[in-house]
């Protein structure tokens, strides 16, 4: 886990299917609220529909060039069907899509884990979202099953910096989010954002970009709301968001 690094540059060796199905099966051995099992794992192909996924994903080769690629998905259509063949409803609110994207999240995080294991490089594409309508069409996804985000799997390119030879970068102090009974006062957090910007400094600085810190980086993401096309299409796809 601690030997974890974002691949970005794969060489095109293809991932064997007896490598994603030992993922997959240690991957469903995440925890699981209640059971319920709320997700899909949907392997990507065919070359064509990897490409026009590289478009909708901001044009990150990775997408297409990684020896797999994979669309994560929240699903609930699996209970969907279930209630519908025991003749009762399905109750679809906010907790019902928080439990799907908490059971997605730990399984993928765990696939992630059995990929690296095998050694396998990972990414994950968060830009699913940018344009998660145009995704969900070209999946042709039922209602029900959500994308929440991508996963390249393959080989890293030993010859590129975006292969994973680099230093990882630099993680919050352990301090900083272990705590005990009480969440911390604003002027703790505020000294471990500090000393998490002077360690992101030098990790910027040796890379040959002394200005950068972690805090800019973080305000310069959340200044302004991105992606609100979602809570629509969330809501098209059966989710309730109240």
């Amino acid at each position: 886990m601690a030997a974890h690094r974002t691949i970005r540059k794969f060489l095109p060796t293809p991932v064997p299917d007896a490598d994603v199905h030992k993922a997959v099966e240690a991957a469903e051995k995440a925890s699981t609220s209640s059971w319920i099992q709320a997700y899909a794992l949907l392997q990507i192909t065919d070359g064509e529909t990897r490409r026009e996924l590289r478009a909708l994903t901001g044009d990150q080769a990775q997408v297409e060039e990684a020896g797999a690629f994979f669309c994560v998905c929240a699903d609930t259509r699996r209970h969907r069907l279930i209630a519908e063949d025991a003749g009762v409803p399905h109750a679809a609110n906010l907790e019902t899509f928080l439990l799907s994207v908490v059971d997605t999240s730990l399984f993928a995080q765990n696939l992630a884990l059995a990929f690296e294991a095998q050694g396998h490089g990972i990414c994950f594409i968060g830009a699913l979202r940018n344009h998660l309508p145009e995704v969900d069409r070209l999946l042709e996804l039922p209602e029900g099953v959500i994308g929440l985000y991508g996963l390249c799997v393959g080989e890293p390119d030993p010859e590129s910096p975006l292969g994973g030879a680099t230093e990882p970068r630099p993680r919050l102090a352990v301090d900083a989010v272990w705590t005990r009974d009480r969440y911390p006062g604003d002027d703790e957090i505020r000294a471990h954002v500090e000393d998490m910007d002077r360690r992101a400094n030098d990790y910027y600085r040796d890379r040959g970009q002394p200005k950068r810190d972690w805090s800019g980086g973080i305000w310069r993401t959340f200044r302004a709301p991105s992606r609100e096309h979602l809570h629509d299409h969330f809501e098209s796809k059966g989710a309730r968001l109240r």
